[in-house]
């Protein structure tokens, strides 16, 4: 890596732009950062650090927070640029620091957040390849790539910090671990030797989980009932005998407490079953006799006992528990099979009785129901003629009701007929009381009602007509029970007395009583009426309008009147509109004359307005002008002064100049100047002698003082020449007569400007004038015509409304209006067509309740009823009649099924003679089925029991599989675990040991160079300095050999300050080289080296500056942070950092 530039603004002391370039100041190789204590030398460095990584080199010790500079202001930007090349190619990076700003509105400050923007360059001053990485993450990984080295690493490598190299000499084993993890980054395995140990945590925690996992998987196991008891002899004996004896243990007949199951306890709980034996238990059967059984639960117990799990032990307890329960199982199912042949034995025969019971019951039932219908026999019968009654009763009856119903319609029409007649009296009288005679009337009208005569109206045409609908209703007041069945005719003979007696002959026809009762003579009535109406309906709105019109003719008459009084007045303001044109016209001769003054007035104000400018310019100029006399007399003076300055000045310069040259002069050597050997006058060196830099200042003064002179004249000649000008353009009028002047022809110009304007407006109003006055004759000629026009309408109108009054007049008669009289007819006419309408429907109900008389008769006859009396008496409700053929039908149904029922074979088979085993067969069923369910229950046990035992041994089984693995995988990581965290023959953990390694070959390339730094007294080596039985010994410890002395180790803390800063300095180095080989052999080409060397004595200092040149020889450049005088004497190459007035600090770079 090589840093090419860094440009800084703001920064720290340096409150301006400051930039080094370091390929031309270190371009030998090496150069010196030199200045006063605290001048800003370590910035440089920390600007550096902080343009790569966003941080200064110490952050331990100081904090980014001083690159902001303190001498710029809120809104001057603290920048950083820095171009650095590596194998990745090369790099410009620029980055700001947070810092408050100011707020760009309002007051106050605000926080500015960093930012950074990174560039990969074509080359060195080229351009970027591609667009900038502004995001900081973005930008600080794509450094870290490029550089290849962290913070830590190139404070370490390319950035040496003042003091870092003592405190890392100066460290215990502690401090220095921590210092070379963060160079070494060998905290990877610190990481791979937590891991590990975590790892072996992890990996004995489940172990002693599959362990726990194992013992409660055991435990659960050995509370299986089948393991909790040692083996029964008596089971195992008879184990046998109980499979084949299992049918007729479950027999209902042989079921007894003596025969039940051995297997099944009273309260339904299950003994433990016996495991199978070894082969060492069938080989020694005494000592099984002689010694008690081991129970399944004690021989688990006993397997889990050790430090160990029994695994085999285990497993072959799991496979003997597992037999017996198979075996138990299989006695339970043989139990259970031949239980369930007994059940099914006696359903069978359950089955067969309850067949043989149901027929016979259904025979006895059969048999008392047939004895039950033979004793209702004869109500049956009559109930079944009631039905047939009731049943022609029902035919009949809807004649009956049509019967009624058009008999109580025929009394409803008549009496509404009747009650018609009575209101049309009282309407005839309200209309006579209305009519002031009927003589006057008749010859008001003058029409065809005389011939009706005012005794023709609708209740003199009803009355005759009520009569006779009564006469025919009163010949249906026969009850129609008298009727005979075999009447041919209702109308045959009068039914009573009334009926004799009525005008209308016994033997009419239908024909005869419709005539009798026609409405023709109301009709004609009514038409009549309707009629007259309609001729008076015209003249009763003609009549409605007289008001109106006579209102309006009245109206029309006073608006006449008001029109003529106006258009007197009109006509008097015609008259007076030629007086007011002739003013018009006169106005406008005066503004035209006004308009043909203005071009004058125009061009006088123009010249006024110029003299006055002009003589503003005189009063302005001559002032100037004064001026710049007294400027030129300055510029004179002090040109002439600068000559004279120059003149002695040079005078100064060459006298010095001489008496230097004439002070090397030697005899017989030539001249630098002339050339000659001999110097018969050589000049004396004067004491106030010049040099050619004051020289040249005062030739540059002399020249500014000629140029401010020139220009000083050059102005005065041009203001002269305007002032000239301006006295010309003025007249010689002065300000005051100029400014008067100009008044006065702005206002004469504003006067005839206000004058011309009206013109084009005179004009306008004298057309528009002229236009008014023709309209004006014109409208009121127009008004005149339509006053006539209107009075001749309204002399028209009133004819007109004499001649309609006088036609109400005649049509009205002796009735108040022609309303009133076209009312009555209204009226007449209505009720004539309401009178008409009730006669037929009067007529209509007669005639539909004879026939309705007449239908009930034939009805009567054709079900066989002498009378609607008897029909009546039959008849009976829907539900009755329903209810009764139910019954009906239900016997007969009854009789037949009964004979159905006896009929049936299995029925007719029976003598009633028969045993009924019912009874019997229930209670051989129930036993069978109990004894049944007591087996199932006994095998559902078993099957779970099995069940159960087999879950318990699977999860033992899984339990050891589990146990075995992690047994078998947790034992190779727990011993390397162990190892890399100490538990070894050296007793250092992983970390250690590989930072040990890294320091040995530190040590290795620190001695090659301290070796010629000491002149070979001194040398590095690593010791355990930490032994105590608390802490692990680091192996980190550093003590110095002195080969000068009895070769005995000293502590680094015993070392003076210059030899503690070349040893210090040789630790660094070699520190950058392993850390660069380290980082895949990152090429460092720039090194800083900070602070140290004053206290180094000139011949160490010759031998470090010697390492120094080495590495300058091997390519690198480094650069040296020092003020010692004795290295700005070795080092020309330098950047000097210089205190300003200010208190800041600027650079001086001198390549």
């Amino acid at each position: 890596m090589r840093i090419h530039s860094l440009t800084m603004t703001g920064i720290g002391p340096y409150a301006g732009r400051e930039h080094i370039d370091f390929d031309a100041v270190g371009a030998s190789g090496r150069f010196l950062l030199t200045g006063p204590t605290g001048s800003g030398k370590t910035t440089i460095i920390d600007a550096i650090v902080f343009a790569l990584y966003g941080d200064v080199a110490d952050s331990a010790d100081s904090s980014k927070e001083r690159i902001r500079s303190t001498l710029v202001g809120p809104h001057t930007e603290s920048v950083i640029e820095l171009v650095f090349s590596t194998g990745a190619g090369v790099y410009r990076v620029r980055r700001t620091p947070t810092y408050e700003r100011a707020k760009r509105r309002g007051q106050g400050t605000t926080t500015q957040n960093g930012t950074v923007k990174l560039w990969h360059l074509a080359e060195v001053g080229g351009q970027p390849l591609d667009e900038p990485v502004t995001r900081v993450g973005d930008a600080d990984a794509e450094i870290a790539r490029a550089v290849g080295l962290s913070r830590e690493q190139f404070t370490q490598t390319v950035v040496l910090p003042q003091g870092k190299f003592a405190r890392f000499l100066r460290a215990d084993s502690s401090e220095r671990q921590h210092l070379l993890k963060d160079v070494f980054g060998t905290g990877i395995y610190d990481a791979i030797q937590d891991a590990l140990i975590q790892a072996s945590r992890d990996g004995a925690r489940r172990v002693e989980q599959a362990a726990a996992d194992l013992r409660g998987q055991v435990a659960a196991l050995g509370r299986h009932p089948l393991l909790t008891e040692a083996p029964s002899p008596i089971e195992t004996a008879d184990a046998g005998e109980e499979t084949a004896d299992a049918d007729q243990a479950v027999r209902p007949e042989d079921s007894s407490p003596d025969n039940s199951s051995p297997q099944t306890l009273p309260g339904g709980t299950q003994e433990a079953l016996p495991l199978p034996m070894d082969d060492a238990d069938r080989e020694e059967p005494q000592e099984a006799d002689d010694a008690p059984a081991q129970a399944p639960a004690q021989a688990l117990e006993a397997a889990m006992a050790g430090a160990a799990p029994d695994l085999v032990a285990l497993r072959r307890i799991g496979a003997q528990a597992l037999e017996a329960s198979s075996n138990r199982v299989a006695s339970a199912d043989a139990r259970s099979e031949a239980a369930g042949a007994a059940l099914t034995r006696a359903q069978s025969a359950r089955e067969e009785a309850q067949s043989l019971h149901d027929l016979l019951e259904r025979r006895r039932a059969l048999v008392e129901e047939k004895e039950r219908l033979a004793e209702r026999a004869e109500q049956e019968a009559d109930d079944a003629r009631r039905l047939r009654d009731a049943e022609r009763a029902s035919r009949v009856r809807p004649y009956l009701v049509a019967e009624q119903a058009a008999r109580r319609r025929a009394q409803q029409a008549v009496a509404a007929l009747a009650a018609r007649a009575d209101q049309s009296g009282l309407a005839h009288l309200a209309e006579q009381a209305g009519v002031t005679s009927a003589d006057s009337a008749e010859e008001a009208t003058g029409s065809e009602a005389a011939s009706h005569g005012a005794a023709v109206t609708p209740a003199a045409l009803v009355e005759p007509l009520v009569r006779e609908a009564q006469r025919q209703l009163a010949a249906l007041e026969d009850d129609p029970s008298q009727a005979m069945a075999g009447a041919t005719a209702a109308d045959a003979a009068p039914r009573n007395s009334d009926a004799a007696e009525t005008p209308i002959a016994a033997g009419e026809s239908e024909s005869d009583r419709a005539e009798a009762l026609s409405p023709r003579d109301l009709d004609d009535l009514a038409h009549h009426c309707r009629r007259e109406h309609g001729q008076l309906e015209t003249l009763v709105d003609l009549e409605a309008g007289l008001p109106e019109r006579e209102s309006a003719s009245q109206q029309r008459e006073a608006e006449l009147q008001r029109a003529a009084g106006q258009l007197e007045q009109r006509a008097e303001k015609l008259a007076e509109r030629p007086a007011q044109r002739t003013a018009l016209v006169e106005a406008l001769e005066a503004a035209r004359a006004a308009h043909e003054r203005l071009d004058g007035l125009q061009d006088r104000r123009a010249r006024a307005e110029e003299r006055h400018r002009a003589a503003l310019a005189v009063e302005q100029l001559s002032a100037q002008l004064a001026q710049w006399d007294h400027a030129c007399a300055e510029a004179a003076t002090l040109a002439r002064e600068a000559t004279e300055r120059v003149r002695a000045t040079r005078l100064a310069w060459i006298s010095g100049t001489a008496g230097a040259l004439a002070g090397e002069l030697t005899e017989g050597e030539p001249c630098p100047v002339c050339g000659s050997t001999a110097h018969p006058s050589p000049a004396a060196a004067g004491t106030g002698g010049a040099t050619r830099q004051q020289v040249e200042a005062a030739e540059y003064h002399q020249r500014q003082a000629d140029e401010a002179l020139s220009g000083a004249v050059r102005e005065r000649d041009a203001c002269a020449t305007r002032l000239q000008e301006a006295q010309r353009a003025s007249d010689g009028m002065d300000v005051p007569a100029a400014q008067e002047a100009l008044e006065a022809a702005a206002t004469a110009l504003a006067t005839a400007r206000a004058a011309a304007d009206g013109v084009e407006e005179l004009v306008e109003r004298l057309e528009a004038f002229d236009a008014g006055t023709e309209q004006e004759r014109a409208a009121l000629d127009a008004a005149r015509s339509a006053q006539e026009s209107a009075r001749s309408r309204l002399e028209a109108d009133r004819e007109a409304l004499a001649q309609d009054q006088r036609r109400c007049l005649e049509a009205r008669g002796t009735w108040p209006s022609v309303t009133a009289r076209a009312a009555a007819l209204l009226v007449r006419a209505k009720e004539a067509e309401d009178a008409s309408q009730d006669v037929d429907t009067a007529r209509t109900a007669l005639a539909q309740a004879r026939s309705a008389l007449a239908d009930l008769a034939a009805a009567l006859t054709e079900e066989g009823f002498t009378g609607a009396a008897q029909a009546t008496a039959a008849l009976m409700e829907r539900g009755a009649i329903e209810a009764l053929a139910a019954g009906v039908r239900a016997a007969a149904t009854a009789r037949e099924r009964v004979r159905l029922g006896l009929e049936d074979p299995q029925i007719a088979a029976l003598s009633g003679q028969e045993e009924d085993r019912l009874e019997a067969a229930t209670a051989e069923l129930a036993q069978a089925d109990a004894a049944a369910r007591q087996a199932a229950s006994a095998q559902a046990r078993a099957a779970e029991s099995h069940e159960h035992l087999c879950r318990a041994v699977d999860g033992v089984e899984q339990a050891t599989t589990v146990y075995e693995e992690a047994a078998g995988s947790s034992a190779d990581l727990i011993r390397v675990a162990n190892l890399a965290r100490g538990e070894n023959e050296a007793g250092t953990p992983l970390a250690t040991w590989v930072l040990q390694a890294r320091f040995e070959e530190v040590l290795v390339f620190a001695n090659e160079r301290l070796s010629q730094m000491s002149s070979g007294r001194y040398e590095l080596i690593r010791v355990a300095e930490e032994t105590s039985q608390r802490r692990r010994r680091k192996g980190l410890g550093l003590a110095v050999v002195d080969h000068l002395g009895d070769e005995r180790t000293r502590d680094p803390r015993t070392l003076s300050g210059g030899e503690t800063f070349y040893v210090s300095l040789s630790l660094a180095l070699a520190l950058a080289d392993v850390v660069s080989a380290e980082s895949g052999g990152v090429s460092l080409e720039t090194l800083f080296i900070d602070e140290g060397f004053g206290t180094l004595d000139a011949d160490t200092l010759q031998a470090v500056m010697a390492q120094i040149d080495h590495l300058r020889a091997g390519g690198r450049t480094v650069g040296i942070v020092s003020h010692v005088a004795e290295l700005r004497d070795q080092i020309a190459e330098r950047i000097a950092v210089r205190r300003v007035a200010s208190g800041g600090s600027t650079l001086k770079v001198t390549a």
